[in-house]
């Protein structure tokens, strides 16, 4: 699995134990651990200047894999080993990964 992949795992703090995609932003050194945001068909949760909406109209989301326009949560991160990924459906391009990480980290150092 890489950066940019989007994956299907359980989320942690999921009671139904359903599979759900997510997508890989960061793995994490010597343990192979990696941060993952969750990916959501509730449009209604798109956060404008944080989020990424990939829809029709997003360069990315024929390659995604998603079946429906969906969001990429950045307040829906979590950390798990990479044995805890049930496999990829797609990928978004390097640009639409970093503009994720610079989102969050933007958020992350704002005083």
């Amino acid at each position: 699995m890489e950066e940019g992949e989007i994956v299907l795992i359980i989320f942690p703090q999921d009671a139904e134990k359903k599979l759900r995609p997510a997508l890989i932003l960061r793995e994490f050194p010597k343990y192979g651990d990696v941060l993952v945001c969750g990916i959501t068909s509730r449009l209604h949760r798109f956060i404008p200047e944080f989020d990424i909406l990939l829809d029709q109209k997003h360069p990315d989301f024929e390659k995604s894999g998603l079946k429906a326009p969906a969001v990429c949560r950045l307040n829906m991160l979590t950390m798990l080993p990479k044995q805890n990924i049930k496999g990829a459906i797609g990928s978004v391009s390097d640009s639409t990964h970093f503009s994720l990480l610079k989102n969050l980290s933007d958020y992350l150092i704002k005083m």
